[in-house]
C-alpha cells in the first residue's frame, strides 16, 4: 500500500533565480557543507540548465518514533536523488526519488517550479511513499510522509537563505 502527498511551497524569488539554485553546484555544495551527517554526488544534467543531486544521511535510530525502531535492521540510511529539467516557458519539471537502507521504504514524486502571480515561485511536490513491512507499514507510511513535508519546506528554507545570500 503506498501514502500520497502533495506538498507546495512558495518563495519570494523569480522561477530563473529558484531553478538557477536548483540546478547550481555551488548551491548544493553549500548544503552539503552545512550538512553534518550527509554526503553526496552532484552531476550537471544532459542539458542546458538541467542537474542530478544525490544526497545520503544516517539517521540516528534512538530519535525515531517506537514503532520504526522496532523494524530497522542496521543503520537508517535515507538516499535522496533530485533531478531538474531546464526551464521552459517559465516552469521546470523535475523527480525526487528517495529510499533507505534498514527498511523498505521508497519515495518517488514529480515536481514542479511556476512563477506565481506575484512574481514569485512555487515548487510542488506530488507523489506517493511505500512501506513494504507488514502490519505497521501504513504507520510507518504517515511518518515517511512527514518527513518529506520536512524535506520539501527545508528545501525552501534553504534556497530562500541562498538566494538572499547570494
Amino acid at each position: 500500500m503506498s501514502k500520497e502527498f502533495v506538498f507546495t511551497s512558495t518563495l519570494d524569488h523569480s522561477v530563473e533565480r529558484v531553478h538557477g539554485a536548483l540546478t547550481s553546484e555551488d548551491f548544493w555544495n553549500s548544503r552539503l557543507a552545512a550538512s553534518r551527517t550527509g554526503v553526496g554526488q552532484l552531476e550537471v544534467g544532459s542539458g542546458p540548465g538541467t542537474f542530478r543531486a544525490k544526497v545520503s544521511d544516517q539517521i540516528d535510530t534512538s530519535a525515531l518514533p517506537a514503532v520504526v525502531r522496532g523494524v530497522v535492521r542496521g543503520p537508517l540510511i535515507i538516499e535522496r536523488t533530485d533531478e531538474w529539467g531546464g526551464l521552459e516557458g517559465g516552469a521546470a519539471q523535475g523527480t525526487l526519488a528517495g529510499s533507505t537502507s534498514g527498511l523498505p521504504i521508497t519515495i518517488a514524486a514529480r515536481s514542479e517550479l511556476r512563477g506565481n502571480a506575484a512574481g514569485g515561485t512555487e515548487i510542488e511536490v506530488r507523489g506517493e511513499a511505500t512501506v513494504k513491512v507488514p502490519v505497521v507499514g501504513g504507520q510507518i507510511e504517515g511518518l515517511i510522509v512527514q518527513l518529506v513535508e520536512n524535506i520539501v519546506q527545508n528545501d525552501r528554507t534553504d534556497i530562500d537563505k541562498w538566494l538572499t545570500e547570494n
